[in-house]
């Protein structure tokens, strides 16, 4: 965590928070937006400071057990040492998100530059402080799991608040309700399936071609965006003023183009690619996962909503919503635990249409903690078992 506090104020909210976890444990496309470019330039500037050249990250995403670790990969790594490289990056952004601040509140930037590798700065230093006791809590308190995290005192400010802000809310006592007849897991998942169409039907789309927009969270903008899916391969193209981007995963491997900037992805990249094809794949709910639970109730706008729960094959966490009166799915949450925090992937699923006798949704917004990768696709064509030119998915020579 990046932070200048006085300790104490820290201290006190800190344990208010403790308390309350420990009392409740029962109960982004193709387009460089700013932010993507600050981002994209921080992570190319992190290469030229690495300690030893990179190699291929594939653990999460092939099931690989060895992996690189940070300190071998970036230089002057000193309390995250031991994980893996790849998750550096996304947990700089969760730092980021969780203080709402920019990179340059903890790093030194010299110009247009980032020495990410100079501990120049107090807050730096502090934050190192702040990541070993976070560590420390969830290890000694929450038995190794992650219940305190950068969020859960910051909340989006540099400054954790110390006290509560008056006046406090007064929340009237409630009658406790009978309880209510609930569905099972498999229920919810069967009345979704069916709610699209079903499997049959769902088994004779080979391939889709989705066209449409991409309008960053960011900025007014809606750029052209054609998407083809085929299998578990994936080809997205968004045109911008500037020219084509590109990003593709071949089943097993990914890359983007953006101009005559060709890079393969790295893990984070990938996850977040693969987790896009899989809102385009319909009726593909229960396969990856062992098992579903029964989380409860919840809402998602005005729509209530079942919340079930799951694990994916890469050990990351899933709930999914489904629409009590519908049966459609309308948000899925992907979870990534990193060693100090939790770092979350929202997709929401509107205005579902009937295509070719199944129900495929036109909007899909995804959300993430850095804002940048955030954006909304508008489709306003989909077809279905297209011919489709397999090379597409090659990656171009450089």
């Amino acid at each position: 965590m990046k932070l200048l506090i006085k300790r104490g104020v820290f201290v006190v909210a800190l344990f208010a928070i403790v308390a309350l976890v420990i009392a409740n444990r029962t109960s982004a496309d193709a387009q460089l937006t700013n932010e993507q470019a600050l981002w994209a330039a921080i992570i190319q500037q992190i290469n030229r400071t690495q300690a030893q050249p990179a190699t291929p990250q594939a653990g999460l995403v092939q099931g690989q057990a060895q992996e690189i670790t940070a300190e071998q990969q970036y230089k002057n790594i000193q309390v995250l040492k031991g994980i893996p490289a790849w998750q550096l990056d996304p947990l700089m952004r969760l730092f980021a998100a969780s203080l709402g601040v920019r990179c340059d509140f903890c790093h030194v930037r010299n110009g247009n530059q980032m020495e990410f590798d100079k501990d120049d700065k107090k807050a730096k230093k502090e934050a190192r402080k702040m990541i070993e006791m976070t560590a420390a809590l969830n290890k000694n308190i929450f038995d190794n799991k992650v219940e305190v995290t950068c969020y859960t005192c910051h909340m989006g400010h540099d400054h954790p608040a110390g006290a509560p802000v008056l006046p406090t809310a007064i929340i009237p006592p409630t009658a406790a309700k009978p309880a209510e007849p609930m569905p099972t897991a498999d229920q919810i998942v069967a009345k979704y399936i069916q709610a699209v169409g079903g499997k049959e039907a769902a088994a004779k789309l080979k391939n889709q071609t989705l066209k449409g927009v991409y309008q960053p969270q960011r900025g007014n903008n809606e750029l052209p965006l054609e998407i083809v899916q085929t299998g578990d391969k994936l080809h997205v193209t968004v045109t911008t003023p500037q020219g084509t981007n590109t990003r593709v995963f071949d089943g097993a491997k990914g890359w983007s183009k953006a101009g005559n900037q060709l890079r393969e992805m790295e893990v984070h990249d990938l996850l977040m690619t693969k987790d896009l094809l899989q809102a385009f794949q319909v009726v593909k709910l229960k396969e990856p996962f062992p098992k579903f639970t029964l989380r409860g109730k919840d809402k998602v706008g005005d729509r209530e909503v079942y919340v079930l729960q799951g694990a994916l094959p890469d050990k990351r966490r899933v709930r999914l919503f489904f629409d009590m009166q519908t049966g459609l799915l309308l948000r899925k949450v992907i979870l990534l635990q990193l060693p100090v925090g939790i770092d979350p992937t929202q997709i929401d699923f509107e205005d579902y249409r009937e295509v070719d006798g199944v129900k495929i949704p036109f909007t899909i917004r995804t959300l993430y903690a850095e804002p940048g990768y955030s954006g909304t696709r508008k489709f306003t064509e989909i077809k279905h078992n297209v011919a489709v030119d397999e090379t597409k998915f090659a990656m171009p020579q450089k």
